[in-house]
């Protein structure tokens, strides 16, 4: 008998050990060093910038991933270059987001000042640029009243692959970015038939 408990203690060990987030492929980027942290039900990843960058990050599905229909999502940024956060933004492509949207915070230093989120990317800026060192999508820390994002990997298959892309971009990005968006409003608008 107590043989018999030990076999089926290992087996669920066994089965236990073999269920995972989806399975992390690699990474694609400079500057960036990537530590995969996901577990069963949650992907999650932490990254240390030593230079604003952009890194991407693939995953491939596995048959655990399509169970619930959806997979937890969180992650922890850290800037090792000590020149600070001014705004982070983040792409899926192969997943969504679902709803209800996860929480995005940063180290204390600084509050986030404006964010936005849709079904396949997020994006946050920071109220004082240069501050802010660590920045959270989710609840990577388990944070009181913080909660993760979820995946939605509907549609997909078992070997499908998906990739998530995380940006830090230089303090000048978006305000080039803002500038060439208005430019291309006002040429619209002056075309526009009266």
């Amino acid at each position: 008998m107590k043989f018999s408990k030990t076999l089926i203690c290992a087996a669920l060990l066994g089965l236990g050990a073999q269920a995972q987030a989806a399975q992390y492929l690699g990474a694609t980027g400079t500057g960036v060093t990537v530590a995969d942290l996901s577990s069963p039900g949650l992907l999650g990843f932490d990254l240390d910038f030593a230079q604003r960058s952009q890194v991407s990050l693939s995953f491939a599905i596995e048959a655990q991933d399509l169970a619930p229909g959806a997979l937890s999502f969180n992650a922890l940024l850290r800037n090792l270059s000590g020149l600070g956060f001014e705004s982070v933004s983040l792409r899926l492509d192969g997943a969504r987001f679902a709803l209800p949207a996860g929480s995005l915070a940063t180290d204390g230093f600084q509050a986030v000042a404006q964010s936005g989120h849709g079904v396949d990317r997020l994006w946050a800026k920071f109220s004082e640029p240069g501050l802010t060192t660590e920045f959270y999508i989710g609840n990577p820390l388990a944070s009181v009243g913080a909660r993760d994002w979820t995946l939605d990997l509907s549609g997909q298959q078992v070997g499908d692959t998906f990739r998530i892309t995380v940006a830090v971009p230089e303090p000048g990005t978006y305000a080039l970015m803002l500038a060439g968006l208005a430019a291309v409003g006002f040429v619209a608008r002056r075309r526009k038939p009266f």
